[in-house]
């Protein structure tokens, strides 16, 4: 069984294609060849899954402005007659109203988030669509690490066919607000030292 993923050069992606080498074949789907800012590297990544069958999850990881939701679209478009392909979206706790202070990124997680659930509940389709909300990743603040969650992507693809996980959010259990006072904090220390020699 391959396992589709994009941007997995580097960071998450690549850490997720690590863990899925042991039972899967995992392969990655990276700029250039496959970038999906542009149509171009969204045919490829199409063309490639429409030729070979054996696809049968697709990791929708990199993000690039709106293209994770047009690449969600294409995905979607070729397999929702599948019941055996699964679409797992790496989406952001920055989804919800009122979190990030990054608007259009907060924007682009909350249009994927919107595409999933209208494919979820007004189509008749057969393939499983599950979008993943991590907050803070591998960051000096309290964060989960690629690898927690890498293990929750591996939770998802050996759940069981006929049950869909529609979404699963999670983070560092630190709360929030401490979080963001923290990175106030770091924020004003970094603006003190910069005029600094």
């Amino acid at each position: 069984m391959r396992v589709a993923i994009t941007g997995a050069n580097r960071g998450l992606g690549k850490v997720i294609k690590e863990k899925l080498c042991a039972r899967w074949i995992p392969i990655g789907f990276n700029r250039p060849e496959y970038d999906i800012s542009t149509f171009e590297g969204r045919k490829k990544i199409i063309n490639e899954l429409k030729s070979n069958n054996n696809y049968t999850i697709f990791i929708n990881n990199a993000h690039n402005g709106f293209s994770q939701v047009q690449l969600l679209n294409d995905v979607y478009n070729i397999w929702k007659d599948k019941p055996d392909k699964y679409i797992i979206n790496i989406n952001s706790r920055a989804k919800y109203p009122n979190i990030s202070k990054g608007y259009m990124y907060s924007a682009s997680k909350a249009a994927l988030s919107q595409l999933s659930n209208s494919l979820r509940f007004k189509e008749d389709k057969k393939c499983r669509i599950t979008d993943i909300n991590p907050g803070l990743l591998e960051s000096d603040l309290p964060s989960m690490t690629y690898d927690e969650l890498a293990k929750w992507i591996v939770y998802l693809i050996n759940a069981a066919v006929d049950i869909e996980i529609g979404e699963i959010s999670l983070w560092h259990r630190t709360s929030y607000v401490d979080v963001q006072n923290q990175k106030q904090i770091k924020l004003n220390e970094s603006r003190k030292n910069m005029g600094k020699d």
